[in-house]
């Protein structure tokens, strides 16, 4: 195995093992994927190749390796101080968001201050909240990260100051590894760490994890452990002036302390929260309780140390084959975190092409909504998660209709809304771009044709299903009635 591999070798590396293919040359006819752009900010003596931690590499890797046809990730690094490994060195977060037209920001902090500058926040706010961009924060133990703790709400889902590096009150979530010994260096093992993940309604899944923690093979439930985690919140949503619409962030993972030199054995705690910010019209926010999650050291292991070798099997260089679903959060992260203009523009570049597809080729004279939309969502999740696809269609829905439909849900039997509005969304795509079983459309609509011809489908989905329902309702009383006459 490699002392350390480059970025290039580590991203072959993750297209073999997900046999992602060159998407342009496999799919000419395919729209052009969403251009999603995302800046890596860090402080202190992070550094995004190297240094204490080893580095990002795996994680920018996984993200510019090209899973999905439909987008594309470029991730631009800058740091706060001096970092050479970093595209950019000495800049505030104001001058780094000045960069380029970044959707995302994913901070990495160690420093517990300065905090954030007044110019600074000032540029945060207008990327979080006018350009809806969203942000992924992190920190560690104590008062690591703390300075970026004045983010707003951002700065407010992660536990500061978290419990400290030392027992007998840390966050360990160590699991044992080379031998039976807690030991730090465990972290750098691969042995994972179990995540008990919150679940929610899902459409078709039914119940499905967040979606950043699905995954084409399975729940992604294992994250890297740590000896002293921070913890991930899900604090109260005050004022209204921060927190709009008195919506709150959610855990969605816990982990649990097992170490028994902590004297919480058994204790849960906040891995990662979610903060849903688009129907605020604001951008989407994701806590971790630790960088850990995410460096070399953990991923990649220890080089030259077999025993601490990460997720990569010593002696072969094969990647584990479980810890894949930790490199599917990292790209269901990006996904997740993208403004709603981009979200679009995914949801578009995926849709499209669908229509050439064999299951609704063969479905243009159906006319039920439902059954064309199971077989769209069936279609659409072939070359993208589920629970992306779910949310794709789901953000069709008015909000208010969204909250009322949800009393359905947790009554135990919702109708088939959901699948109305992927059926009445693709039945949109085929009468604007007209596929046909003789005739092929190789040129892609722009991406903003295709969400023009997508426009009203929720509102017409919910008709569509009331006037279903009547019907039902009519044919069964007519039953009914004919029962009770034969009965006399």
């Amino acid at each position: 195995m490699p002392e350390s591999l480059q970025l290039d070798e580590i991203r072959e590396e993750i297209v073999a093992r997900h046999q992602i293919v060159d998407w342009p040359s496999v799919f000419p006819w395919w729209p052009k994927p969403a251009h999603v752009k995302i800046l890596f900010y860090a402080d202190g003596s992070i550094q995004f190749d190297g240094g204490g931690f080893l580095g990002l590499k795996q994680v920018i890797a996984t993200l510019t390796a090209n899973h999905y046809p439909w987008v594309k990730f470029e991730v631009t690094t800058v740091h706060r101080g001096t970092d050479p490994t970093a595209d950019y060195q000495d800049r505030d977060l104001a001058a780094a968001l000045r960069l380029d037209d970044f959707d995302e920001l994913w901070i990495y902090g160690i420093n517990a201050g300065p905090a954030l500058t007044p110019s600074e926040l000032k540029a945060a706010k207008a990327f979080m909240d006018t350009h809806k961009g969203g942000v992924l924060i992190t920190g560690d133990h104590a008062d690591l990260g703390m300075a970026f703790s004045n983010l707003p709400r951002a700065g407010k889902m992660r536990q500061l100051p978290a419990p400290p590096a030392s027992p007998p009150v840390w966050n360990s979530t160590l699991r044992s590894g080379a031998n039976p010994l807690y030991e730090f260096e465990d972290q750098s093992d691969l042995t994972p760490q179990p995540l008990s993940l919150t679940w929610h309604w899902a459409g078709p899944l039914w119940r499905a994890p967040h979606q950043v923690l699905c995954s084409p093979l399975g729940p992604i439930d294992i994250f890297p452990d740590h000896q002293h985690e921070g913890e991930a919140l899900a604090p109260p949503a005050a004022p209204a002036s921060e927190w709009p619409g008195g919506v709150s962030a959610e855990v969605i993972a816990r982990g649990t302390i097992k170490d028994p030199s902590s004297n919480t054995v058994g204790r849960q705690i906040g891995v990662l929260s979610a903060y849903q910010g688009h129907p605020q019209n604001v951008g989407r926010i994701l806590a971790d309780s630790t960088w850990h999650h995410h460096f070399d050291i953990n991923l990649r292991g220890i080089p030259g140390d077999l025993s601490r070798s990460g997720f990569v099997q010593p002696g072969t260089g094969i990647w584990l084959p479980a810890a894949k679903r930790i490199e599917h959060f990292f790209v269901n992260a990006a996904i997740w975190l993208a403004p709603p203009a981009k979200q679009a523009e995914m949801r578009a570049a995926a849709w499209w092409p669908i229509l050439q597809s064999d299951a609704v080729l063969e479905s243009l004279e159906v006319s039920s909504p439902l059954i064309l939309g199971r077989l769209a969502y069936d279609a659409l999740g072939r070359y993208a998660p589920k629970c992306a696809v779910f949310q794709w269609i789901w953000d069709l829905v008015p909000i208010a209709v969204q909250k009322q439909f949800m009393k359905l849900v947790d009554e135990g039997d919702p109708p088939p809304l959901f699948e109305y509005v992927a059926g009445v969304a693709t039945r949109q795509l085929i009468e604007r771009f007209g596929p046909t079983r003789e005739r092929f459309t190789p040129e892609a609509p722009a991406h903003e044709e295709v969400t023009s011809a997508l426009a009203g489908a929720g509102e017409r989905a919910l008709a569509e299903l009331i006037t279903a329902i009547d019907r039902q309702r009519e044919s069964l009383h007519s039953m009914s009635d004919e029962g009770t006459y034969k009965k006399k």
